[in-house]
């Protein structure tokens, strides 16, 4: 635990036993189960039964987080939940200015801009009725927090945030998270009555823009989560803020558009100025650090340990999944395996169950990068994977050592690839086999051609190659 003067900050997680997918499956689930009568029964929300239904599927996300925790059986878990939810303690005191002030600035500034712009001023119908009858502000205001925050942030951030830090790191987990988020509020836009259907509308920028806002707003719960010692309280306070103070703004089209680059432009200031790996400021990162990784990566050279959360990307399936990698391998149950340049372990989970009576074994030549695939793999239960930080070009190995050695867009990054080659000769066994995969976008991307003189030169014999041109996996064996 690190006391910082912006609070409690604690980004280690207690529960990496959460399963987040099951969790977004069951929250979804759960949810568009009830919704969908509703939408088929073309009823308004707020006619009965229209209005139980609707209810009862905005418990979605709580309902799937009470079903996985008793599952577990552990008391444990649930002291820890509850006590995330109740305990106001874990939010420091700057930190509840962030909470509190974050949305009413950014909504005023949104409109200031949307009026300098030409736009006229909403109405302020929602506040000026609550003024003039300030009794109903606190059952107003008590109603949104039971039909929006509590319930979802039970779920959301309650449960599937830690799951997803034990996999991925904290900008990744805060996408993945944002877009089954926004994906969750969809029918919501089907549904007469609702705020997505009547003043949104499905068919209009306002969907983009609530879509691709809730997005981006899911990195600032993250960062505001991480920092108050993962409080579940400070993600719904958060959200009902969001929510409270839009209904008093009722901001327009445009002022709602300029509110997602402001929100945006917030975002990218927090990633950079907390970093993206836990969005918590443990370690400081000057401006003359962020230029030399950004240099890094955008030239040639081993991709910056900082930057890893790129290498995470969902997105990298659609260049190459890890099933299509393992099957490429042609792995066996009881294979030894050795990947050099793993990165955060992209592709390591996925190659590690496939030999569960075998054994993977990692090496980088970062070591944060070693630790980044260590919490990941032991978040995935693995225990027949090793970490091993040292240079490609003198394995610290035995002779004949492995079945399968593999490299995902490493090779070019290898100063000396002969002596790379050479290395790999000797610890791998007479027949085994060596996998060279290259990447389109990867500034050191090396031909098939050259991948193929290179390995040749050192005696070893080419298979076969998968993939195109730009995005090819070349396998080569060891003469047994």
């Amino acid at each position: 635990m690190v006391l910082t003067e912006w609070g409690l900050n604690e980004v280690s997680t207690r529960t990496p036993k959460a399963n987040p997918w099951r969790f977004f499956v069951l929250a979804l689930g759960i949810s568009w189960f009830f919704w969908m009568w509703i939408i088929l029964l073309d009823w308004s929300v707020w006619t009965f039964p229209a209005i139980v239904f609707g209810a009862l599927g905005l418990f979605g996300p709580a309902f799937a987080e009470i079903i996985l925790i008793s599952r577990t059986h552990e008391k444990e878990d649930w002291r820890d939940y509850w006590h995330r939810v109740f305990d106001i303690r874990r939010i420091g005191k700057r930190w509840h200015l962030v909470i509190w002030l974050t949305f009413p600035v950014l909504n005023a500034v949104s409109l200031l801009l949307s009026t300098y712009s030409g736009s006229h001023l909403p109405a302020f119908e929602t506040a000026k009725n609550l003024l003039s009858e300030p009794w109903r502000i606190l059952p107003y205001a008590i109603f949104i927090l039971f039909f929006g925050p509590l319930p979802e942030e039970l779920g959301w951030r309650g449960y599937a945030l830690d799951g997803l830090q034990a996999r991925f790191n904290a900008l990744v987990s805060s996408l993945i998270l944002g877009a089954i988020w926004a994906l969750w509020h969809v029918p919501l836009f089907f549904m007469k009555g609702t705020f997505q259907h009547d003043q949104l509308r499905f068919d209009s920028l306002n969907f983009c823009t609530f879509i691709f806002g809730t997005v981006i707003i899911s990195i600032l719960f993250t960062w505001i989560y991480n920092n108050t010692n993962r409080s579940t309280l400070s993600a719904i306070l958060f959200h009902f803020v969001i929510n409270f103070s839009g209904e008093l703004f009722s901001p327009t089209e445009q002022a709602r558009l300029y509110s997602l680059i402001l929100v945006t432009v917030l975002s990218l200031i927090v990633i950079v100025i907390w970093g993206p790996d836990t969005l918590t400021r443990q370690r400081k990162m000057g401006f003359a650090l962020w230029k030399e990784i950004a240099s890094r990566f955008l030239g040639k050279g081993t991709c910056p340990h900082q930057l890893s959360f790129i290498l995470d990307s969902p997105f990298r399936r659609l260049i190459l999944s890890p099933r299509k990698l393992a099957d490429r391998l042609h792995l066996k149950k009881d294979s030894r395996v050795l990947e050099i340049g793993p990165g955060s372990g992209y592709f390591s989970i996925k190659v590690a169950r496939c030999i569960p009576q075998g054994h993977l074994e990692l090496l980088d030549l970062q070591e944060e990068m070693l630790e980044k695939a260590r919490r990941k793999i032991e978040a995935s239960g693995l225990h027949n994977v090793g970490f091993t930080q040292g240079d490609a070009s003198d394995l610290p190995f035995d002779e004949n050592e492995f079945d399968v050695v593999f490299l995902v867009a490493v090779l070019g990054e290898v100063s000396n690839k002969d002596k790379c080659l050479g290395a790999i000769y000797r610890v791998l066994k007479p027949s085994g086999l060596l996998s060279i995969t290259e990447q389109p976008g990867d500034p050191d991307f090396l031909p098939l051609s050259i991948v193929r003189s290179l390995a040749e030169k050192q005696g070893f014999e080419f298979v076969a190659s998968y993939g195109k041109k730009r995005n090819y996996t070349a396998n080569f064996r060891k003469p047994g």
